[in-house]
């Protein structure tokens, strides 16, 4: 389901169930093969977490290349653990956004939507990002309609059904049928390490009703729960019409040797690119 390639030093996890159906990649950047010196060249892409913006610039550019996309080609959702969807008409014009038109960006940039949590477009060679350390990176492709999407899925956008949401956007924006749309749920933390308390557990029991027994189960602390939101966003998606859903099944909190998670390195950590674009 998921493979590790090296790409010129850059490490890359590619989405292979999605890959496997032509006309599409869809990777996971790792920890390794960067600059940012706070963690010893790591592949860190957020400018939020402490890290030189030439650093971070640096690394976008070289995970851009790996995959060989044009410089100036990605687009980067700004995450607000909602559910709000931007759908991307093509490579060189603005994004479609509640908010407006982008503003112009140099070649070498990655171009940032603000307070969006998905991003879904029906044109090759654009780069759509979504970035994480923990939180759940949902990615989409019709490819019937030829038609990809990412979304960003921490538990507050899972309860807020973003999963399900992207999948209604490309339905609506570009008249793709859910059941030709392949999901790939990639790495993020897994219910083998996702601690909860009740204040987790209330919003997701209220998204999910009776289906939430299959995503709870008590943690080792009183009061806690593990939760595993592979399965939360599997359900999400498949209430939404997806049939062809593929599990990564690659846990962030456990392979910080190769990813970063914001739970296991205590809130210190950078962050890796959720990255999917039509070939």
């Amino acid at each position: 389901m998921a493979t590790w390639v090296e790409h010129d030093g850059v490490q890359l996890l590619h989405l292979t169930a999605l890959e496997a159906l032509g006309g599409v990649r869809a990777v996971f950047t790792g920890r390794q093969g960067g600059v940012s010196a706070r963690w010893g060249g790591g592949l860190n892409w957020s400018v939020s977490v402490g890290d030189q913006p030439e650093s971070v610039r640096e690394n976008r550019r070289r995970s851009i290349a790996a995959l060989g996309l044009t410089p100036g080609t990605a687009v980067m959702a700004g995450l607000v653990h909602g559910n709000r969807v931007a759908a991307l008409p093509d490579a060189t014009g603005d994004a479609v956004h509640p908010d407006g038109p982008l503003p112009p960006s140099s070649a070498d940039e990655v171009r940032l939507i603000p307070e969006t949590d998905a991003l879904i477009t029906d044109r090759p060679g654009l780069g759509l990002v979504v970035t994480a350390a923990d939180c759940v990176p949902v990615y989409l492709y019709d490819p019937v309609r030829r038609v990809v999407g990412v979304a960003h899925a921490g538990w507050r956008g899972t309860v807020a059904g973003i999963a399900a949401a992207t999948v209604r956007a490309m339905a609506a924006r570009f008249g793709c049928d859910p059941a030709d749309v392949h999901a790939a749920i990639g790495p993020s933390i897994g219910p083998c390490c996702y601690e909860v308390d009740d204040a987790v557990v209330r919003p997701v029991r209220g998204y999910y009703g009776d289906r939430a027994q299959a995503l709870l189960r008590p943690g080792a602390r009183a009061g806690r729960h593990m939760l595993d939101l592979w399965t939360a966003n599997r359900l999400d998606l498949e209430s939404a019409g997806v049939r062809h859903i593929h599990l990564a099944e690659v846990c962030t909190a456990c392979q910080r040797d190769r990813l970063f998670s914001h739970r296991a390195e205590g809130g210190t950590a950078g962050r890796g690119a959720a990255i999917i674009a039509l070939i």
